[in-house]
């Protein structure tokens, strides 16, 4: 049977495949705590956690990347199905979101203590922790679509990557001290794009098939 007629067979077959959703739950549960763990463990949380989830200007640093995993998740396991499409257009908001906290932060930021927001001090553990942090969940993703039939596994695994790095950062962000969006929106950012870039290298050589 040529790959172009098992796919439309798979495609014709409209049950449930439950064995993605079921390998997600056996593995990103698991794959989260172990991240949570390491951040506490090593890290350490930042203290009082109040400061981080309600302070207005702080906050997005948080739940962001939060919302950016919720809502791409189901995305990223939706190509577990053969022929299925997403719609990414949306995931524009999030940019834009950012470039707006970036020049509120700009305008609201002393002309002589911009840099010095922007370098922050802990450019370095960020972009390492980041994807380290994003890399369990990452990893269940992929076993999650690879139990499934991807059609497009570079999308699957950037979206994956995508889903995952909002993970880890949020995750880290509540170890994180660094409070200017000019900080946190360019380098968390910049650490979500490598797991995605990861996820979409790693989705054409593991989800294909």
């Amino acid at each position: 049977m040529k790959t172009e007629d098992l796919i439309s067979v798979l495609q014709q077959d409209t049950l449930p495949d439950p064995r993605p959703k079921q390998v997600l739950g056996r593995w990103l549960v698991p794959a989260l705590l172990l991240s949570a763990l390491f951040v506490i463990s090593v890290y350490g949380l930042r203290f009082p956690l109040k400061q981080t989830l309600m302070t207005p200007e702080i906050a997005p640093k948080f739940y962001l990347p939060l919302v950016l995993a919720v809502l791409v998740t189901p995305m990223a396991v939706r190509l577990g199905r053969p022929t299925a499409k997403v719609s990414t257009g949306w995931l524009w908001i999030f940019p834009a979101i950012g470039a707006a906290l970036l020049a509120y932060a700009y305008l609201t930021t002393p002309e002589g203590q911009r840099m010095a927001d922007f370098e922050g001090e802990t450019i370095l553990p960020c972009l390492i922790s980041v994807p380290m942090l994003s890399l369990p969940a990452l990893g269940a993703l992929l076993v999650s679509l690879r139990k499934g039939a991807v059609t497009r596994p570079a999308q699957a695994g950037a979206l994956a990557g995508l889903a995952a790095g909002g993970m880890g950062t949020a995750i880290y962000a509540l170890h994180c001290t660094e409070d200017s969006p000019l900080f946190y929106v360019t380098w968390y950012g910049a650490g979500i794009v490598v797991v995605m870039l990861v996820g979409a290298l790693l989705g054409t050589r593991v989800l294909r098939w």
